[in-house]
């Protein structure tokens, strides 16, 4: 598109439809995780249909923009720019929208999409094919939109100067695209919103499941602690209340534990935290099997116990002196007798965080649940062994849905800066302020979607190709008949009417029309013969009436002779005629005199009676076929004699003079009897004397004023002599 090509009224349209796109695209509709129907592409593909490739790419430019702000990925500039150019010149050749954009995606259009999220995004593998088919599946829709939009708005279709395809289509191929485009649009509404649903059951019991197993766990957990602090607690009531010596601490603390193994270690400490029973007895001593000499004053399990006098739980911690186990402590104070406000000691369980892998490993309530276990400090208590987490270290996590859309809560663990979650969960304090966190990978469920996605898709394009297939063979039976009578009535003759060429399995309404053509038909060949016998005979009447004419133009209506005009295009050729024979040429001009006397004393139609009475005696007194006997003019008249003999014409025309003047008129309005006379003005020369008619008749008039004024009726002729080329008055 040069500089010189570009219309300036489809520019302002593209970009009117730019940015309507971009309006539109800023705001994506979500669907499930990162799937967002992008709608305003819809204008790029009318842009591409309407205007070509290259307004189109205007149009995509501003679209993209949209896109760009919400995604803030430039690959959409990349992928809808390419789309814009690749429907534009499939329109040229041909194609429709909708089979040009599927072609598209099947062959470019997915697999950039995915070259670029390999190369640029952080997208997990396991998430590419949803994303890269939900990008197929959402140009079908904009372009299913488009087309439908184009079809619904007439205006579009005369758009001034709009791109056209270089061959006009076919009936058939109207309809079958019609009927893909509509079947298109109805497989994917149906199948987004069935996976919009199926994906939305399956969150709930997800969601249902995670719940239940969270609320099984956490009341396991609760159980295990409690019952442990139980046994703390009793046992330091004991050891209050029986006043024992510490001589037998050892024993009681090693038949106790061996009651309840869950705790790693036991120890009781003095009051000068000074460690005097443990268990495993052989934490009491030491290389040498020599008891230790242990103080446990730094602890927070002592002090907590010992200074605050209450059953103490601690954080997850890493134990020393006696293993290096992530443990619990869990610590009672006891007393001297009933004397509670003297502490004599505290006794102290470290408990066995093992115990929670195997509540782990025996929970059947849920499929592939992972669990994370916290302190009030956010410390890792446990953690299930896939998820790669330390024990007694922060538990670093985030919950940041960004653009996924999602109805469960979603966490990201092993890569806090990622665009998508890697599970989603639920989790629940306990009683004592520990949190537990149940996990379940996020993949599954993108693959649930995934596959619904995928079999949308390759159901949608199998929809495309049977519909293609099956409309065009549902056309085919309808527009074969529509084709024969087409080539019947192309012949237009009666013998192909009377074949009939619609056989009983035509549907009603082709025979029908058959019908009432055929009947439309034979009344069109009948009226045609008509017409064309009104034909015949109004060009006969129009040839007469021509003669009519021809004859109205060359005769003066009044009298029937030819008029001024007419003997003066007749001259020439009879000049040429005389002169080929060297014959004479005779002009004569006439007057009637005193002929404004008649009308006046006798009235108009006297006088028109009177010309017409003059003019019959001219046509019988010069009657040759070569004579032109003319009305010059009022009462004046214009004879023009070839073949003249000079010796005679001047007793002619005295004659004729003689003759006029025993005519006895009759006035048509009283019966009134008059008579006229003539004065005669005439020239006799040879043919060779002038090809001018005007000379000739100066001539003549001027020897028709010399009669006049030599007292009228009277004839004044001019014989030019041949040798002296002069002319003489007789």
């Amino acid at each position: 598109m040069n500089k010189q090509s570009i219309n300036p009224q489809h520019l302002i349209f593209a970009l009117v439809l730019g940015v309507l796109g971009f309006a539109i695209n800023c705001y994506p509709i979500p669907i499930f995780a990162n799937v967002q129907l992008v709608i305003g592409n819809t204008f790029t593909i009318i842009s591409a249909v309407i205007l070509g490739p290259w307004y189109a790419l205007i149009t995509a430019i501003l679209s993209a923009s949209g896109l760009m702000l919400t995604w803030d990925s430039p690959h959409v500039y990349l992928i809808f720019g390419v789309e814009a150019l690749f429907i534009g010149y499939s329109r040229r050749k041909g194609l429709y929208p909708l089979y040009g954009s599927a072609l598209y995606w099947l062959t470019i259009g997915m697999p950039l999409t995915y070259l670029y999220m390999k190369t640029f995004s952080d997208l997990p593998d396991s998430h590419m094919p949803f994303a890269i088919i939900k990008q197929g599946i959402n140009g079908l829709i904009y372009a299913s939109l488009a087309s439908l939009l184009i079809i619904l708005i007439p205006k579009l279709w005369s758009f001034n100067g709009q791109s056209i395809a270089k061959a006009r289509r076919s009936f058939n191929d109207q309809v079958t695209y019609f009927m893909t485009l509509m079947l298109t649009l109805c497989l994917l509404i149906s199948a987004l919103t069935f996976n919009y649903l199926f994906l939305d059951k399956q969150q709930t019991l997800l969601h249902r499941n995670l719940t239940d197993t969270t609320v099984h766990l956490s009341y396991a957990t609760e159980q295990y602690i409690d019952n442990h602090i139980k046994v703390v607690e009793y046992a330091a009531n004991f050891l209050s209340l029986a006043n024992t010596s510490s001589d037998e601490w050892q024993p009681m603390l090693s038949k106790l534990h061996s009651n309840y193994p869950s705790f790693i270690t036991m120890l009781i400490a003095n009051d000068k935290a000074q460690v005097v029973a443990g268990s495993p007895g052989v934490m009491m001593l030491d290389e040498n099997n020599i008891i230790k000499d242990m103080s446990i004053k730094d602890r927070d399990y002592f002090i907590e116990s010992f200074h605050n006098r209450q059953v103490y739980v601690s954080p997850v911690f890493q134990g020393r002196g006696f293993g290096n186990d992530s443990i619990i402590a869990i610590s009672a104070p006891f007393y001297n007798g009933n004397n509670e406000t003297k502490v004599t000691g505290i006794i102290e369980g470290s408990l066995d965080l093992s115990f929670f892998s195997s509540i782990d490993n025996q929970n059947n309530f849920g499929d592939k649940e992972l669990l994370v276990l916290v302190d009030n400090n956010n410390q890792i208590i446990y953690a299930t062994s896939e998820l790669g987490l330390t024990k007694h270290e922060e538990f670093k996590y985030s919950n940041d849905k960004g653009q996924y859309h999602i109805a469960l809560d979603v966490i990201k663990i092993n890569n806090l800066e990622a665009t998508s979650p890697d599970h989603v969960y639920t989790k629940k304090q306990l009683s004592n302020g520990w949190q537990l966190y149940v996990l379940q990978p996020l993949s599954p469920l993108l693959k649930t979607a995934e596959t619904q996605m995928l079999g949308t898709f390759i159901l949608l394009i199998i929809s495309i190709i049977l519909t293609s297939l099956i409309s065009r063979k549902v056309c085919q039976l309808l527009t074969a008949p529509l084709e024969i009578v087409a080539n019947q009535f192309g012949q237009m003759s009666n013998e192909a009417l009377k074949r009939q060429v619609i056989d009983e399995n035509s549907s009603k309404e082709v025979f029908n029309l058959y019908e009432r053509l055929t009947s439309s038909k034979r009344a069109l060949l009948k009226h045609q013969l008509e017409l064309e016998e009104t034909v015949a005979i109004r060009t006969d009447e129009l040839e007469q009436a021509n003669k009519k004419l021809l004859a109205l133009v060359d005769e003066d209506p009044l009298t029937g002779l030819k008029n001024r005009r007419y003997a003066e295009d007749k001259f020439d050729g009879l000049l040429d005629f005389c002169l080929r024979g060297e014959h004479a040429i005779t002009i004569v001009i006439l007057d009637l005199d005193f002929f404004k006397k008649v009308n006046d004393t006798y009235g108009h139609l006297a006088g028109d009676e009177c010309l017409r009475v003059v003019s019959k005696l001219l046509k019988n007194e010069f009657k040759r076929d070569t004579d032109i006997v003319a009305r010059y003019g009022g009462e004046e008249f214009l004879l023009i004699l070839p073949l003249s003999n000079a010796l005679k014409i001047e007793q002619h025309l005295n004659n004729f003079k003689q003759k006029l003047s025993e005519v006895v008129i009759t006035s048509p309005t009283d019966n009134q009897v008059f008579s006229v006379t003539t004065s005669i003005g005439a020239i006799t020369a040879n043919a060779s004397f002038s090809p001018e008619i005007d000379l000739w008749i100066k001539i003549a008039d001027d020897n028709l004023y010399t009669a006049k004024e030599q007292g009228r009726n009277k004839v004044i002729i001019n014989v030019v002599n041949e040798d002296s080329e002069e002319i003489k008055a007789q």
